[in-house]
């Protein structure tokens, strides 16, 4: 990764979630937002990154956040989360690792191939499973709430 400030990272990752929730045809109203949400999960994934080194465990904790932050945002602009998760977890889509390994099974290097395709396959696992638990934990939570008030 490139020696650049965090807060460079925020600025870029900011902008770049925002341009793709313009490409998802987001509405306005959460063009900021979305924004935010991509500049903070990236900013975590970044730190996350130097100071541990392990991508997989930067990914998940950094897709628990960002699918935290979009809960929050639905609630209070009234918009579903996914109109946040999405354009926030693509900063953090490994597109280099599949990339190179499409290019290591096209010059048959299988051995790299492997090693890549299993490394992007792990952060996308992760990447799910952090979007999966916050999503699941809101909605039980949710429903646990509506049957204490139906009592």
């Amino acid at each position: 990764m490139t020696d650049m400030p965090l807060y460079m990272h925020f600025i870029y990752s900011f902008f770049a979630t925002v341009g793709f929730a313009i490409f998802l045809n987001s509405p306005k109203t959460t063009l900021i937002s979305s924004g935010f949400v991509g500049g903070v999960g990236w900013s975590v994934f970044y730190y996350l990154v130097q100071l541990t080194g392990n991508d997989i465990l930067a990914n998940f904790i950094a897709a628990l956040l960002v699918s935290y932050i979009s809960e929050i945002l639905a609630r209070k602009l009234k918009q579903p989360a996914i109109i946040f998760i999405i354009p926030g977890i693509i900063p953090l889509v490994p597109g280099l690792g599949m990339y190179n390994t499409m290019l290591y099974l096209v010059q048959n290097d299988y051995s790299n191939a492997i090693a890549k395709g299993a490394d992007v396959l792990f952060v996308g696992g992760a990447i799910s499973l952090g979007i999966l638990v916050i999503t699941s934990l809101v909605k039980t939570l949710h429903i646990i709430s509506i049957k204490k008030a139906t009592k």
